[in-house]
């Protein structure tokens, strides 16, 4: 922010040498004004429009809010736009100079239109909440694994003078050996917990101050001091919510066990003994669970991660479609919760079905007009689209009929489903992506740009897709926001596209027989299967998210491979 002179004088006085108290900061033109210039600048028609705050309100501002200025600093331009892909505003140059490649770049009048009332706000209000009230259960659950070592250490103790009871005094020294050493492993445990309690206590303090500072500034700051000053808490947030998620995976410090691990013969030879054993030191898993903000009543627990360099598919099967008059040219498929296949042959327009141990190749549909994809939805049903005719069919598999036909506005492609709703890729003039209800009726729907972008999946609460002219993968929020795209150089013509349980993506490249798996924040890529795998040009691939079954597909010679992650 501009800096105010000591007692926070009017600006436009003192450049008349007159020192008139401010009253009110306009944070358009970062000036402090007293009573009077605030009323003409209030009438005046080119600044009647700026926001002001009172200088009580100024001075309640956090120390980062207030330095948080309305111009850019590089350019000494006036914000416009902001960049929803970086999270900041920008002004006309720094579109030229850093965001050239952007493509969500906005009005930053539109950004800011009612961002108090956001749910941004509302959220992150929510996420100091719920990490505050989770650090508090941190604590108290230190506090109570303090106790219990407490009453481990006597059980302890107990069992060692009951032991010293039932042999002679000669081992009075022994005994006071194993207490000592029991002594000094408590301490050090004790010690650990609350080092962990006292970082938690701060932790707990620095939540605090950060609601405090979110506090006064949605009451005080500017639309765009709130903005910015979101971004800055929302990391602070962010880097605190993954310290915990870090605690609980580690676990926590030993604990003493009751019980120790005893000399034998005690009784038998007493004068040879030297010591009643040694204090045996546990870890426990950790028990402790705490809240999400996606979820605030519903209690957690972490598996263990699986990292992108784990991911090795070892070969299951190996399936063939039965020979045809026309070479198969395979578009979609799917696993189906019994471990049946699905393939979807668009050259000979058939659905073939594979019994789980990949024999009998049977046709149980044939349709009229080229099929393009298909996708589970639940039960015996599955969807099937067709981007000539425009239509979607719904189909029972267990009377092998045409439940429902859905019409759309487009070239349908790519297909996809969570057992409630349908999202359908449209390619032709409308290059959207639709989401669905099982009746038809529209439910939502955004752009994707890219003119071959035709092939989609749902990752958790997202949505991926693949676009095989520009050889891109692209992931979006619901309402279609852009969080990330990503490009690699063994990323050639990417078709089909598919999640597993982890998140990771799978991508079927039909430009170079790769199947390449991609971290869920789209940073980082590998390749799986190539060539040597035998896989060539492939555009399906599926995989069972309860099983960890990946299925991939060569499109022309009729050959698909399993394989278990």
């Amino acid at each position: 922010m501009i800096m105010a002179s000591v007692n926070n004088f009017c600006h436009l006085c003192e450049e008349e040498d007159v020192s008139n108290v401010a009253v009110v900061l306009c944070a358009d033109c970062e000036t402090f004004l007293c009573k009077d210039c605030e009323r003409h600048h209030s009438r005046n028609r080119a600044s009647k429009g700026h926001q002001t705050i009172t200088m009580d309100e100024y001075k309640k501002l956090p120390s980062f809010i207030a330095d948080i200025k309305s111009r850019c600093e590089k350019h000494d331009e006036k914000y416009d736009f902001c960049c929803k892909f970086h999270g900041e505003p920008c002004c006309v140059k720094c579109i030229k100079d850093i965001h050239k490649d952007c493509r969500d770049l906005d009005p930053l009048v539109e950004v800011l239109k009612d961002i108090k009332n956001s749910a941004k706000v509302s959220n992150l209000d929510k996420e100091f909440n719920i990490l505050l009230e989770n650090f508090e259960t941190v604590v108290k659950y230190l506090n109570l694994r303090t106790a219990t070592l407490q009453e481990n250490k006597t059980v302890c103790l107990k069992e060692i003078r009951n032991l010293r009871a039932s042999i002679n005094k000669h081992l009075d020294e022994i005994e006071k050996n194993i207490v000592d050493d029991l002594s000094v492993e408590y301490n050090k445990i004790k010690l650990k917990y609350d080092h962990l309690t006292s970082e938690m206590e701060n932790k707990k303090k620095s939540i605090q101050n950060w609601q405090n500072d979110f506090s006064k500034m949605t009451l005080y700051a500017t639309d765009l001091q709130i903005y910015v000053g979101l971004q800055y808490l929302e990391k602070l947030a962010s880097e605190e919510v993954g310290y915990l998620l870090n605690f609980q995976r580690k676990g926590q410090p030993e604990e003493i066990r009751s019980g120790t691990k005893l000399s034998p013969d005690l009784k038998t030879f007493v004068n040879k003994i030297k010591t009643f054993g040694t204090a045996v030191i546990q870890s426990s898993p950790l028990s402790l669970e705490l809240k999400t903000s996606d979820e605030c009543q519903a209690n957690i627990s972490f598996p263990q991660f699986l990292t992108i360099d784990q991911i090795t598919p070892t070969l299951k099967k190996r399936l063939t479609i039965p020979e045809q008059n026309i070479t198969p040219k395979i578009f979609g498929c799917q696993i189906l919760p019994n471990d049946n296949i699905l393939i979807l042959d668009k050259a000979n327009k058939k659905l073939v079905l594979f019994s789980r141990d990949g024999e009998n190749g049977e046709t149980v549909f044939i349709f009229e007009d080229d099929p393009n994809d298909l996708c589970y939805i639940k039960g015996n049903l599955i969807a099937v689209s067709f981007h000539a005719l425009f239509q979607i069919f719904l189909i029972d598999l267990s009377t092998k009929m045409i439940t429902k036909t859905i019409e759309v506005d487009d070239s349908c492609f790519g297909i996809e489903s969570n057992g409630k709703i349908l999202i359908v890729k449209l390619l032709g003039g409308t290059k959207s992506v639709f989401t669905l209800d099982l009746d038809g009726n529209v439910l939502s729907t955004f752009k994707v740009p890219g003119s071959r972008t035709i092939r989609i999946a749902l990752c958790k609460d997202r949505i991926v897709c693949t676009d095989w002219k520009d050889d891109l993968v692209s992931c979006y929020t619901n309402d279609g926001v852009l969080l990330w795209t990503h490009k690699h150089e063994n990323i050639c013509e990417p078709w089909g596209i598919t999640v597993d349980k982890h998140g990771f993506i799978y991508v079927a490249c039909k430009g170079n027989g790769r199947i390449i798996v991609l971290s869920e924040d789209g940073k980082k890529s590998r390749t799986i299967l190539s060539t040597d795998n035998g896989i060539a040009e492939p555009v399906a691939i599926n995989i069972d998210e309860s099983s960890s079954t990946l299925l991939v597909t060569n499109c022309f010679n009729g050959v698909a491979f399993v394989f278990k992650i």
